[in-house]
């Protein structure tokens, strides 16, 4: 234990000291690490440690990524106690719109985007007070910096003190990056390459000088595409034509209506189209003389002036105009790269209508950090092929692949699959569903405290709705809904886990969702889990997209690549939202036959694929395994 020196506890969980050797030989060999790591493992604490040693001797930082917030305050809460041991400083930061504390900006929207676009437009007019405060703070601002080097610090730490000092948030934390030991961060800031570029800038030095630490690494793939895609609804076309009209703009009234005349003529479906082939057809039918790259440059600046005019108005600094000309320059941009596709989405009773630009390959974003970087270290509980991670990441020959592990012994967990139950499409109906519900109140009320469930899509989850459910499961049923607020979200689980010591409740929501991946259920916060189906994709244009372009660089994998390994990673996330604590027990049950097949077995992490018992389809199978393994005796 000596020899660890960033280690901050008095002993090791199972595996985990080899967590620490596996990242320092990482940064030593100026490497990469791919980790295959179990819950419960304790990775956050072991690879901080282990880059931590070999990283302070070199002079090199660490960036740690995370997909939430509560698993950025978690490395803040590992740093803490680390620091009771060794000096080590660090911070965890959040997005531009998170971080603003100005209520004329909050007033005006809380959308993301919005808030990001009006913050930077205030601090361009020099408009916000917080921002021209950061310059005239002297003493209270060196006084802050010095507090933040002391020991580390959270998001909501900075948010507070600098709202409290008056002084922006944002600001701040770019003052105090350059001198952080470690900085724990989102994705969007490595990933998105627009944030990145200005976030490099901010940490005065070259990223070859940090290690960079991704966790729940599985994300990624699926995360930096969509940071990479972009998409405009058929009505913002609309609002940008009126917006042009009331300009006076005629050449860009013409092309949006002749965009959307394009669109209307695809009908209903999805069609797979070359946007600059589009829009050179609209740029022709409006009878504009300039090339389409100089129109659209055009139409982005008379959109930027808008939004500063609207702005000096007090006003939503929002332009549908600058919104056409931006995706119009991207699809431009992409044309021809056979890493994007262009779609035009349409389905009949949806009254929605969207122009797509999908990225294919994440490598496009990733390889610039991971070939930059001094070393990296990915870990997750669900990278059980390695090959297919290190081969969509860009990571080259050569890396460090370990598979830890999980410290739960067969004691604490219960694996089941049913048999005679599937959410096949041609299975799918009134009686399958009765079924299910069946089977899953026979689980929840042979669980001593909370239950999960989670479905493969909405659809399944409103079938086992449909079907009773709620009813079904003597036990209060918190349901995940789409499209609700973040702090709404945050209360729904805590009133979930607190029932673990009120008789239990039953959680439903879906698979690759937040419930299921990005909340950590220990004791009796969840004692078993159901999944119910395979968490297939949609088989949608995009999909199959992303298959055929898989295949042409992996041949022989696409299909695997694109599609089921990520339904299966997303299955096993959820697989483990019972293990957190060492000494938690759970049951895992998954609905649907097709898991015990060998193709897909194959696939589950090894704590998992070994430790199966298929139930057959008899009326009480599963009261008997699972009442027996919590009596101790299954």
């Amino acid at each position: 234990m000596t020899a660890w020196r960033y280690f901050p506890y008095p002993s090791f969980k199972p595996n985990q000291e080899e967590l620490l050797r596996v990242a320092f030989a990482a940064v030593e060999k100026r490497s990469h690490a791919i980790v295959d790591g179990a819950s419960g493992l304790g990775k956050t604490a072991g690879s901080l440690a282990g880059t931590l040693q070999a990283c302070k001797p070199a002079g090199l930082r660490i960036l740690y990524a995370a997909r939430t917030y509560k698993e950025l305050d978690r490395v803040i809460e590992e740093l803490v106690e680390i620091s009771k041991r060794e000096k080590v400083t660090g911070i965890s930061i959040r997005g531009r719109a998170e971080m603003c504390v100005n209520e004329a900006v909050l007033r005006l929207s809380r959308d993301p985007r919005t808030v990001s676009e009006l913050c930077s437009d205030l601090v361009k007019s020099r408009k916000c007070p917080y921002h021209e405060n950061i310059e005239e703070g002297g003493r209270t601002v060196k006084y802050l910096i010095d507090d933040f080097l002391e020991s580390p610090k959270a998001a909501f730490d900075l948010i507070s003190q600098s709202r409290g000092s008056e002084l922006c948030p944002y600001e701040m934390a770019k003052l105090v990056l350059p001198h952080m030991d470690v900085v724990a961060l989102s994705y969007a800031y490595l990933f998105n390459r627009g944030i990145r570029d200005t976030f490099v800038k901010r940490l005065g030095q070259s990223i070859s000088q940090y290690v960079v630490i991704l966790d729940e690494a599985h994300n990624l793939p699926e995360t930096v595409n969509e940071y990479e895609s972009d998409r405009i609804s058929v009505n913002s076309i609309l609002l940008c034509s009126r917006e042009a009209d009331n300009y006076g703009k005629a050449d860009v009234v013409r092309f949006a209506e002749s965009i959307l005349s394009i669109i209307e003529g695809k009908g209903y479906g999805e069609h797979v189209v070359d946007l600059r082939s589009v829009a050179e057809q609209a740029l022709k039918s409006a009878r504009v003389i300039e090339s389409l790259p100089v129109f659209l440059e055009e139409v982005h600046e008379f959109g930027e002036r808008i939004k500063m005019d609207l702005l000096s108005k007090g006003r939503i600094p929002r332009s549908y105009i600058h919104r056409l000309g931006e995706f119009f320059l991207k699809a431009y941009e992409t044309s021809g790269k056979r890493e994007f596709v262009h779609i035009i989405h349409s389905e009949e009773g949806e009254g929605t209508k969207t122009v797509e630009i999908v990225s294919l390959d994440p490598r496009t974003s990733t390889s610039e950090v991971i070939g930059t970087a001094a070393a990296t270290v990915s870990m997750s509980g669900t990278l059980e092929d390695m090959d297919a991670y290190a081969s969509v990441m860009g990571i080259l020959e050569g890396a460090i692949k370990t598979t830890l592990p999980s410290p739960f012994s067969r004691d604490q967990t219960l694996v089941l699959v049913c048999r005679g139950v599937s959410t096949l499409y041609d299975k799918r109906g009134k009686e399958s569903y009765s079924l299910m519900v069946l089977k899953i109140s026979e689980v929840v009320s042979n669980t001593p405290g909370n239950t999960g469930v989670f479905c493969s899509s909405y659809g399944v989850m409103e079938g086992l709705i449909e079907a009773g459910i709620e009813s079904a499961v003597g036990k209060p049923l918190y349901m995940e809904q789409q499209k609700v607020r973040s702090i709404d979200q945050d209360r729904l689980i805590e009133e979930y886990k607190s029932m673990a010591v009120s008789g239990g409740a039953v959680l439903l929501g879906v698979t690759g969702g937040r419930f299921s991946e990005g909340e950590d259920y220990p004791g009796d916060e969840m004692n078993s889990v159901v999944i119910v189906g395979v968490p297939y994709p949609k088989p949608t244009a995009k999909i199959n997209a992303q298959i055929s372009y898989y295949e042409s660089i992996f041949p022989g994998r696409g299909r695997e690549y694109a599609y089921t390994i990520p339904a299966m990673r997303k299955a096993s996330q959820a697989a483990g939202r019972p293990f957190r604590n060492l000494g938690d027990r759970g049951v895992v049950v998954f609905m649907d036959y097709r898991f015990a097949s060998p193709y897909l077995r194959r696939l589950l992490p090894a704590w998992i694929r070994e430790r199966i018992i298929v139930v057959e389809d008899q009326e009480g199978s599963l009261s008997s395994l699972i009442s027996g393994f919590y009596r101790g005796t299954g």
